[in-house]
């Protein structure tokens, strides 16, 4: 017959319930599954750290690339954004420049037949003109277009001179509103003489 086996118990049964027991047991048990997972995450950091690392070199050698660029266009920024400063400036001074041919054109428009400018100075929207006029019924025609036409404001007629030889000489001034360069030039209105 064979003996009964025997168990031997080294430890004891004594402190089996012990709070030191219990903690040994749970850190044998439970809390190597916790350090395995923690060593895992910390071998990943580890490893992607190079993958990062890399692509922060990447970014940064990029970076440096742009800011070469960026400097090396820096001047031609500049002298863009100069040039067009510039245009925008030309192209206000166009906008609001007298238009001397327009101009010219419709005071052409308003001279009689046998009346001629002896000189024309425009400045910004004044004008200045000495007129030269055959007969004192042109003068009245040139008197009545000027009234009928609406261009001219502040009127003055100075200087005002008969000459044997040339007619009615005379210095005129006024302000004006010139007309936008894509209108027609205007017409002048028929003289009260001209009218059957």
């Amino acid at each position: 017959m064979p003996a009964n086996e025997v168990s031997v118990n080294l430890l004891g049964t004594d402190g089996e319930d012990s709070p030191i027991n219990r903690i040994v047991n749970w850190a044998i048990t439970i809390g190597r599954y916790i350090m395995i997972t923690t060593e895992i995450v910390v071998l990943l950091a580890f490893v992607s750290r190079f993958s990062l690392d890399r692509k922060l070199t990447d970014l940064n050698e990029s970076i440096e690339q742009k800011k070469v660029i960026i400097e090396a266009n820096r001047q031609f920024e500049q002298d863009f954004k100069s040039l067009q400063s510039d245009l925008n400036q030309v192209d206000d001074i166009m906008k609001k420049q007298v238009k001397p041919l327009t101009l010219l054109t419709s005071v052409k428009t308003l001279l009689p037949p046998d009346a001629y400018l002896e000189n024309l100075s425009i400045n910004n929207n004044t004008v200045s003109a000495n007129v030269t006029i055959g007969t004192t019924d042109s003068f009245a025609v040139f008197i009545n277009n000027l009234q009928a036409i609406g261009l001219f404001e502040d009127i003055q007629l100075n200087e005002i001179k008969k000459n044997p030889l040339k007619g009615i000489v005379f210095q005129f001034n006024a302000t004006t509103e010139l007309p936008k360069p894509a209108q027609k030039p205007l017409e002048a209105p028929t003289s009260p003489e001209a009218t059957p």
